[in-house]
């Protein structure tokens, strides 16, 4: 199946395997949440990617003797992997930057550069330090660190992975859920989906792929004109168009009604792959349903 893209606070993920939450009892009339309503859908991808960032985070690693974080650490590694420019301080007023993608580089510092970019180095070190969960490695002089998030999920993502495994005990094998909390399992009915792949009477579920993990999460709105103005900001008929009718699907969801609209019971419907029941089984167009 082909690999269709979604991009999310300007990072592309793969779509693949799809997770939701859905909306348990509506918050008022259209457009806000409805009972049933898709409120968020994640790929395979953005899953793992969630969880390397939680394995990665700043808090998990100490400080060396000079206030900064340590060269060469899995923090630094994940750093580097999922971002673009790597930037290094040569001297008390230089910055050299380098493009991870492409190798180029070139020097930054109070002057600005053709661009208009400048950068004064010891105000921009002594802001950030300052902040517990800061990303600075090295030591004073020589400090090192990173900036603009990568967009190609597809590549950055199994890197960082690699480090992760190497670098620790966790496998990217037993990330491939989405970290829901308690309290969202007791707001919210967790589920996963699959698609098929058809041989005859019988058929295989795969991973989903296509425009399915975006077009899920999406609102309803309005038919957009075929040259629509550039201020042209469609009129939302919902919040949501996916939804999924669970207090029709308590047998294939495996939870009662009652259960699932029950906040003090967790709703978390995940089954594993040859369990999980078709996309078209579970999620509605409100559309296609007349219910707009």
């Amino acid at each position: 199946m082909r690999s269709i893209q979604k991009i999310l606070n300007g990072r592309v993920f793969r779509e693949s395997k799809m997770e939701l939450i859905v909306k348990v009892k509506s918050d008022g009339s259209n457009p806000y949440y409805q009972d049933g309503d898709v409120v968020e859908a994640m790929s395979l991808d953005r899953i793992y990617l969630a969880h390397a960032e939680m394995i990665c985070n700043p808090t998990n690693f100490d400080f060396n003797t000079f206030g900064m974080r340590d060269r060469n650490t899995l923090l630094e590694k994940f750093q580097e992997a999922t971002h673009v420019y790597k930037f290094e301080r040569v001297n008390s007023n230089d910055v050299r930057r380098t493009n991870l993608l492409t190798n180029e580089q070139d020097i930054l510092n109070t002057t600005p550069n053709s661009d208009g970019e400048a950068i004064n180095a010891y105000q921009f070190i002594s802001r950030r330090v300052k902040n517990p969960n800061h990303k600075i490695f090295g030591t004073h002089g020589s400090e090192v660190w990173y900036g603009k998030m990568r967009s190609d999920a597809e590549v950055f993502i199994p890197v960082a992975w690699n480090h992760i495994e190497t670098e620790s005990d966790n496998l990217q094998s037993n990330h491939n859920s989405w970290p829901f909390t308690d309290l969202e399992k007791k707001h919210f009915i967790c589920i996963n989906t699959s698609g098929r792949n058809y041989d005859g009477d019988s058929f295989t579920r795969v991973e989903l792929s296509g425009g399915t993990v975006t077009e899920r999460s999406l609102p309803a709105t309005e038919d957009i004109p075929e040259d629509p103005p550039e201020d042209y900001s469609p009129v939302i008929l919902a919040k949501r168009k996916w939804f999924v009718p669970y207090w029709d699907l308590s047998s294939e969801l495996g939870t009662s009604v009652d259960d699932l609209r029950d906040k003090d019971l967790e709703c978390d419907c995940r089954k594993p792959m040859n369990e999980r029941e078709h996309i078209d089984i579970l999620t509605y167009d409100k559309v296609a349903e007349g219910l707009l």
